[in-house]
């Protein structure tokens, strides 16, 4: 059995849930700075609640403590967990700078514990055949790889939480940091590691410090290409979506989230049906990890990838230029 303790509770109360849920975790404990909402989710899921991180730092029967507050704090609380002996779970994104996420890494190395990051596409059963087939080579030569979303987000929505959304020092950027984070994890999962990246982003309809529409074009050292676009402005949120394809084949993922997709290509939905995803959420993997000694699907160096192209993307928009991934 693995302990759990959750640090946040807005996020982290759906996530709270999926503990209670999954065999082989339990849900010892859960903390928030806000005492009224620690208590009545403390209540609700009828476990004891703490409004001090180092009360739950502090028990013998926590073995992991999962991280659920704004970006910008990941990386020193996940630090405070790793020296108390606890295995760590961030939400995404790990943090808001590829420093802060060093030095994470680098204390859960030293403490010899498990970092994990908690971007749920990746446990979508038809988002890990796409990963799987373009790593079997199942769809060819790559060729492109499209991710974008077209979601609203209010002015109350920025305002919400303390107003810590859609600043650069705690949500690590705008449109593409927050939301868009899960589809820049998705294509660097797909498409692999970057070479070089040239991005633009703007503030159209918002009161933010960041921006609510990000774009950019990435090419992979595969020789493959990218499109990267994402905004709050959209008058709903209606989309999210992610498309690849090779000189074999090409797949549509309508939506990321639920893996609902389109195939094209002979034979190839043949072949994504021969493979099978027994780890359903960040939660089993991180159970099977700590009891099984297996490796969680996205760990610190892997969490880290997304943060680097993140802050490629907004240096190439700061500075007009393209940015090759070995700049900085």
């Amino acid at each position: 059995m693995v302990r759990f303790a959750v640090v946040g509770l807005g996020m982290g109360r759906g996530r709270s849930h999926l503990i209670q849920k999954t065999e082989g975790a339990e849900l010892k404990c859960v903390v928030d700075l806000n005492e009224e909402l620690a208590k009545k989710n403390g209540e609700e899921l009828n476990v004891e609640w703490t409004t001090n991180l180092d009360d739950a730092l502090g028990r013998s029967d926590v073995d992991c403590v999962m991280v659920m507050t704004p970006s910008g704090t990941h990386a020193d609380l996940g630090i405070r967990a790793a020296k108390a002996g606890k295995h760590v779970i961030t939400t995404k994104p790990m943090d808001v700078t590829t420093e802060a996420c060093d030095r994470l890494i680098s204390a859960c190395d030293e403490a010899n514990v498990i970092l994990a990051v908690d971007y749920q596409s990746r446990y979508v059963e038809n988002n890990y055949r796409v990963a799987e087939a373009l790593k079997r080579g199942w769809l060819g030569k790559p060729i492109l790889g499209e991710v974008r979303f077209k979601w609203f987000r209010s002015n109350d929505y920025f305002k919400h939480g303390n107003g810590w959304r859609g600043t650069w020092k705690m949500d690590g950027g705008g449109s593409l940091a927050n939301q868009g984070a899960h589809l820049l994890d998705l294509i660097s999962w797909f498409m692999g590691d970057y070479q070089s990246v040239y991005g633009e982003t703007a503030i159209m309809n918002h009161d933010i410090e960041t921006e609510d529409i990000g774009l950019a074009i990435v090419n992979f050292k595969s020789g493959a290409k990218g499109v990267i676009v994402g905004t709050t402005t959209f008058p709903e949120s209606v989309y999210f979506s992610a498309e690849v394809h090779g000189t074999d084949g090409g797949i549509l993922i309508d939506e990321v989230l639920s893996g609902k997709m389109r195939v094209i290509g002979n034979g190839l939905q043949e072949q994504l049906d021969s493979i099978g995803d027994n780890v359903t959420s960040i939660i089993e993997d991180v159970v099977g990890a700590v009891e099984n000694g297996t490796q969680v699907r996205i760990d610190g160096r892997e969490g880290r990838r997304t943060v680097d192209l993140l802050e490629k993307i907004y240096q190439s928009a700061r500075e007009g230029r393209t940015i090759q991934a070995s700049e900085n």
